[in-house]
């Protein structure tokens, strides 16, 4: 499943990064630079170019805030899931970084264990299309982006892109403050 990355209407420097950040992670993102186009013609794109799935992350202040996920399979986009920001973390600010290319790789959930990130889970398992797929997008299995689900005292949940052969961060980090469903 691919889906289609674009950012709100002025999106700020460091949203374009993380935007950027995200595409260089896995093969099943895609970026689309805006400009002044709707909603209806980003899913119609999307359509187009193969994507089922269309995410619009917008932004507040410089910082991106919301992720809203679309699944833009069908006639119109529906809506799938909303992601609350507090904040994000780039691969830049990450000190240690995966010696590997990981652009190449299908991306795959990891089930948390915490039992209350279950509907977070499932909400984003949805939005990036792997729903249905036990958590890992079609193609062969091998070399995968892991995508894992964490608590912390000071966040909602934590998201981080890890590279299954180093074990070492390969996307950014997202600390979410909450998420709609």
């Amino acid at each position: 499943m691919t889906i289609l990355l674009c950012t709100s209407l002025r999106p700020s420097p460091r949203t374009r990064t993380f935007c950027n950040d995200l595409v260089s992670t896995s093969c099943d993102f895609r970026y689309l630079t805006r400009g002044k186009s709707g909603l209806a013609y980003l899913a119609a794109y999307s359509k187009a170019v193969g994507a089922s799935r269309l995410w619009v992350i917008n932004s507040r202040f410089g910082e991106p805030k919301v992720i809203e996920c679309y699944d833009s399979s069908g006639d119109k986009p529906s809506a799938i899931a909303s992601l609350l920001i507090k904040r994000v973390q780039l691969k830049r600010d990450l000190n240690s970084q995966s010696s590997g290319k990981t652009r190449a790789r299908p991306l795959r959930m990891i089930k948390p264990e915490s039992e209350s990130l279950d509907g977070l889970y499932d909400a984003l398992s949805q939005a990036m299309g792997l729903q249905g797929l036990g958590g890992l997008a079609a193609g062969p299995v091998g070399k995968t982006v892991d995508v894992y689900l964490t608590t912390s005292e000071k966040y909602f949940a934590e998201i981080f892109f890890i590279d299954s052969s180093s074990k070492k961060p390969c996307g950014p980090a997202i600390y979410l403050e909450d998420f709609k469903w």
